[in-house]
Formats: C-alpha cells, structure tokens, sequence
C-alpha cells in the first residue's frame, strides 16, 4: 500500500509541474477577416441567406449580421483595422467596439478607431 501512495505522490508532482509549464497563448480573431470569411462564404452560393449560414456555424441570425455589418465601415478605417493582421494578440478591436462606428462619417470613424487602438494598447 506505501509503494502505491508514493508512485502516486510522484506522478501528481510530475503532473502539477507539467500543468506549471504549460502557457495558453490566447490569439483573437479580427473582426474584419471574419466578416470577410463569412461574406465570401455566403456569397459562394453555399448558403443561400444569412439565416442559412448562421444555422450552418451555431450562431443567431442578428450576431451575423452585426459582424457583416462591419463590411460598411469607410475604406480607410478597413484599411487600419486590416493592417493590425489577424489573429491578433489580445482584443485591441473588437466587434462590439467597432459597431458604433457605422454611424458615423468616414473621419469621424478615423479618428475614433485611433482612439480605440491606443486605449487597447
């Protein structure tokens, strides 16, 4: 009975200095390159609705098209939030920081999405 506590003592250790080692690298997905992935998607023709293709990945109808609302943004805030590259380290621009954007002029989104880059870094 001692030799079965002490081979377990010794693999628990092994095991939690093992668990100590490991580090999740967390990547978060642009916002952009996803609109554009599932734009491209439904446009394939293999969907024939938004309603379809958010059956097809497991999400509601709305949070798709909030994403692909995202396409709606001026060419030069796309151009910006495009450079940041994807996946991205942490949350620097998020769907949600991104939607409000869209009411907004082509400057205006400019220098809001600035503001936005910099508070998240």
């Amino acid at each position: 009975m001692a030799e079965r506590t002490l081979l377990w003592d010794v693999f628990e250790y092994v095991f939690e200095a093992a668990r100590r080692r490991i580090r999740l690298i967390r990547t978060y997905r642009n916002p952009i390159f996803l609109a554009r992935e599932w734009a491209d998607a439904i446009k394939a023709g293999d969907f024939p609705s938004r309603r379809a293709f958010a059956n097809a990945i497991g999400l509601s109808h709305a949070r798709v098209s909030q994403v692909l609302g995202l396409l709606r943004l001026c060419p030069q805030a796309l151009t910006q939030i495009e450079a940041l590259g994807d996946p991205l380290s942490s949350r620097v621009v998020t769907e949600r920081k991104l939607r409000p954007l869209n009411m907004l002029s082509g400057k205006d989104q400019e220098s809001r999405l600035k503001r936005i880059v910099l508070n998240s870094l």
